[in-house]
C-alpha cells in the first residue's frame, strides 16, 4: 500500500513539473512516506529522519522534508517537535495534495501540518501508473474492523471503495501501457463495495477477468470474516485469478481470535481452507501470525501451532505483538513477556520453514507457467520468475521481463524453487 501511495505522491509532483532525484542527498524536495503497523517500522523511520537532518546543513542549499503517511496522521505536529527540520507533515489524506502544500511553503516559508482526514480522493493516474509489466490497483483505502491489536482504523480511516468503473477503466489504461499483470490493493480487499452498495468484490475480479490482454490478477488482503465459499465459488470461475490466498489467521485459538476481536472462529477459517480444496485444484495459502499477544497462554499458542500444521500454509508473515497507541489491546492485562514471546516467534518461524520446505519439494518435477520478473543478483544469465501461485522461480532464458514462459521444476536452492525453460514447440505443415 505504501509503495502504491509513494508512486502516486511521485507522479503529483512530476505533474506540477517537478523531476526524480537520483539520490536523496540530490533532492531539493524529500518526502518520506511512512508506517504505523509495527514499532519496528517507527523506528526505521526514525533513524532515516536522523540522516535527512544531516543534509538540512549541506552547501549547496537545505531540501524541503515533506513527512506522510500513518506517522504523520498519527504523530502530527509532536514528530515536528522532535524533528525540527520537517517543513510539511501531510496525513494519509493530503498524499496528493502535497504539491500544493510545497508551493504554499514556497511563498511563506512557513512549516505545514495537515492531519485532518478530510478531501481524501484515489488518484486518477491510470495506465502511468504502469511498472513495466506489473501495476498495483487501489480498490478500497481504510479499515472499519478494529482489530484490537490494529492502528490502521485509526490512521487510514473507514473504509472506502472506489468506483468499479473507475477501477475497470484504470486496469484497461494499465493494460494499454503493457501490463500484463496487477495486484488488487486494500487493507481488505473482500470488503469491496460494502460502503458503497457498489458491485462485490468477486462481481469486480468478473469485470476485470474480461478485460483483454490481461493476464494476471492477484489481490492483498482478505479477511476471514468476509470471505466465503460463494465467493471462493465464483473466484474458481475466473482463470485470470491467480490460485494465490493471502488470508491471516492470527491465531489458532478461538479465544485469542474474540479478544483480538477478528469476527471470526477457527472453524469458519477452516471452512474456508476447506471451499478452497473444493473448488481449486491448485492453489498456495500464506497467512500472518501474531504470537505473544496480551494474555496468549501455552495452550493457546500450540493451538496456532495445531492449526498452522493442519492447514500446511505455503509460507507466512510472522510477527510478536507490537504496542501501538489507541488498540484496545494496550488496555488488556496478561502481557507476555519479551522472552517468552520471541521464544514462542522462533518456535512458529521454525514449523513455517519446516511446511514451507515441505510444499516447495512438491513442486519438483512439475511443469509450470512463469512470469519472468527481474535478473538474478548472483547469476546474470538467470532470472527470478514467479507462478501464478505466488512462488519464486529461477531460470536461465533468453526471454525478458514481462514474458509468460513454461518450466520444469528441478529442484530447490534453499527455499526458492529452480526451473529449466521448456522451449516451445514449433508447428511444421508440409
Amino acid at each position: 500500500m505504501n509503495k502504491s501511495d509513494s508512486l502516486d505522491i511521485a507522479l503529483a509532483l512530476e505533474e506540477q513539473g517537478y523531476v526524480r532525484a537520483g539520490a536523496g542527498s540530490e533532492a531539493d524536495i524529500v518526502v518520506i512516506n511512512t508506517c504505523s503497523v509495527r514499532k519496528h517500522a517507527e523506528q526505521r523511520v526514525f533513524g532515516r529522519l536522523g540522516y535527512y537532518r544531516s543534509l538540512k546543513n549541506r552547501v549547496n542549499g537545505s531540501p524541503v522534508i515533506v513527512f506522510t503517511g500513518c506517522m504523520a496522521q498519527l504523530f502530527g505536529e509532536d514528530v515536528k517537535k522532535r524533528f525540527p527540520e520537517i517543513d510539511i507533515i501531510a496525513g494519509t489524506s493530503h498524499g496528493l495534495h502535497i504539491p500544493h502544500y510545497l508551493s504554499e511553503y514556497d511563498k511563506n516559508q512557513k512549516p505545514m501540518v495537515c492531519t485532518d482526514q478530510e478531501g481524501y480522493g484515489f488518484s486518477s493516474y491510470g495506465g502511468r501508473r504502469a511498472l513495466s509489466h506489473h501495476a498495483w490497483v487501489t480498490i478500497i483505502k481504510g479499515c472499519s474492523n478494529f482489530c484490537s491489536y490494529c492502528i490502521v482504523p485509526y490512521v487510514r480511516g473507514p473504509e472506502l471503495s472506489k468506483r468499479s468503473e473507475d477501477v475497470v477503466r484504470e486496469v484497461c489504461e494499465l493494460v494499454d501501457h503493457g501490463v500484463t499483470e496487477i495486484t488488487l490493493l486494500g487493507q481488505n480487499v473482500n470488503a469491496y463495495g460494502k460502503d458503497s452498495g457498489d458491485i462485490s468484490f468477486a462481481g469486480l475480479l468478473e469485470r476485470l477477468d474480461r478485460i483483454e490482454g490481461l493476464r494476471w490478477t492477484r489481490f492483498l488482503t482478505s479477511h476471514p470474516k468476509d470471505f466465503d465459499e460463494a465467493a471462493i465459488k465464483r473466484i474458481a470461475g475466473y482463470p485470470k485469478v491467480c490460485r494465490h490466498f493471502h488470508l491471516p489467521l492470527q491465531s489458532g485459538s478461538d479465544r485469542m481470535l474474540d479478544v483480538m476481536n477478528r469476527g471470526y472462529t477457527v472453524r469458519h477459517y477452516m471452512g474456508i481452507v476447506e471451499a478452497l480444496y473444493r473448488y481449486l485444484s491448485d492453489f498456495s495459502l500464506t497467512t500472518d501470525i501474531i504470537v505473544g499477544f496480551p494474555s496468549e497462554t501455552e495452550e493457546d499458542f500450540q493451538k496456532t501451532l495445531q492449526v498452522y500444521a493442519e492447514v500446511e500454509f505455503d509460507d507466512a508473515f510472522t510477527y510478536r505483538y507490537s504496542a501501538r497507541p489507541y488498540i484496545k489491546a494496550e488496555r488488556l492485562s496478561g502481557r507476555v513477556d519479551d522472552r517468552t514471546a520471541q521464544t514462542r516467534l522462533e518456535r512458529l518461524i521454525s514449523l513455517v520453514k519446516r511446511i514451507s520446505l515441505e510444499r516447495n519439494r512438491r513442486e519438483v518435477g512439475r511443469e509450470v507457467e512463469v512470469l519472468i520478473e527481474k535478473k538474478s543478483r548472483k547469476n546474470p544469465n538467470e532470472y527470478l520468475a514467479k507462478t501464478e501461485q505466488g512462488k519464486m522461480v529461477v531460470v536461465r532464458t533468453e526471454e525478458k521481463p514481462g514474458s509468460f514462459v513454461r518450466v520444469r521444476i528441478e529442484g530447490l536452492s534453499g527455499g526458492t524453487l529452480r526451473g529449466e525453460e521448456i522451449p516451445r514447440r514449433c508447428s511444421v505443415h508440409g
